[in-house]
């Protein structure tokens, strides 16, 4: 006798649930997105601009707490991050969203195991900051070097692609103004820049943070390039530009080429050839010859510029500089 398999019974209640769950995570997603720009957020406003109450409101709050996120009440009926957190944007679709907020709906009716199991999910897909098992020393210019609040607007207009007015400050140099569109705020070498189009110049810029005086908001939006996130990918130091230049070859000795065979050091680096002493021949396209002229002196005597000739010449003539010098 083949037996049947039992019909799974859907309650109404988790009928209700199945089509209340987007607004769920519409709510979490926005009370996230406030408490993250600062400040603090009262219950009686948050379910007044969200259309619920604030028993809602607080079942939201207590949600987010035991998802992991320090959030804490500063006085009765406002709360506010922990000092010191701050989120990065939710890369969630709507619908992953929408089926973790499903997901701990019915996990109440699974019992108290499978809940604890949602919460720590919630905590790992959510909160991209929180607690990792890696460490990775770091310089101390790692820390960011300038005002918060310029931070703060530098993210802003990121996220919201609008353009900016900036005083900066070059090294040694008067103050200058700029109409810029910001991409990215990146580390190099232990420093911090804003990676950002010039507007009038047309020109890629790379600017220091800790010399950033002023952002002004200008409500002027703009597309980011579509090849942005190339470029920085291809990017070995902050001496990239946006167009590629010629091919240099490179010989590593045999001491050195273990570890340009494990690590890309130069730019669309690639392995040529291989000689039978161990050496290697490697080719690389530098956007600016510095991108790649500090490594090389770096490495000195283990690798050798072969071609092109006047790169070559550029490279010894560095090294005369020096030992004239020494």
């Amino acid at each position: 006798m083949v037996r049947r398999a039992p019909k799974v019974l859907i309650r109404s209640k988790d009928r209700t649930a199945g089509k209340d769950y987007i607004k769920t995570v519409e709510r979490l997603i926005t009370i996230l997105s406030r408490l993250d720009k600062g400040g603090s957020l009262s219950t009686a406003e948050l379910a007044e601009k969200l259309g619920v109450t604030q028993r809602t409101i607080q079942r939201d709050l207590d949600l987010l707490c035991r998802s992991g996120y320090p959030i804490t009440e500063h006085e009765r009926g406002r709360y506010a991050f922990m000092e010191g957190f701050s989120l990065k944007k939710i890369e969630l679709s709507e619908e992953q969203a929408s089926l973790l907020s499903f997901m701990f709906d019915i996990s109440h009716s699974l019992g108290a195991k499978f809940e604890d199991s949602f919460r720590g999910l919630f905590k790992r897909v959510m909160a991209r900051q929180m607690d990792t098992p890696f460490y990775a020393k770091l310089p101390a210019g790692v820390k960011l070097p300038c005002d918060t609040r310029i931070v703060k607007d530098l993210e802003d207009a990121i996220y919201d692609c609008e353009r900016v007015r900036m005083r900066y400050q070059p090294e040694g140099k008067e103050a200058k103004d700029y109409l810029l569109e910001p991409f990215k705020i990146a580390f190099y070498d232990g420093f911090w820049y804003l990676i950002a189009n010039d507007v009038v110049r047309k020109k890629l810029l790379k600017l220091r943070l800790e010399r950033i005086q002023k952002i002004d908001h200008t409500s002027e939006s703009f597309v980011p390039p579509a090849n942005l996130m190339t470029l920085l990918d291809q990017s070995v130091n902050v001496w990239f530009e946006e167009k590629r230049g010629g091919r240099v070859l490179i010989k590593v000795d045999a001491v050195a080429a273990k570890y340009f065979r494990q690590k890309v050091y130069f730019p669309l680096q690639k392995i040529v050839k291989e000689e039978k002493d161990g050496s290697l021949l490697l080719e690389t396209f530098p956007g600016h010859p510095d991108e790649i002229s500090h490594i090389i002196m770096n490495w000195i005597p283990c690798l050798k510029v072969m071609e092109p000739a006047d790169f070559k010449v550029d490279i010894r003539t560095m090294v005369e500089k020096y030992l004239k010098v020494c």
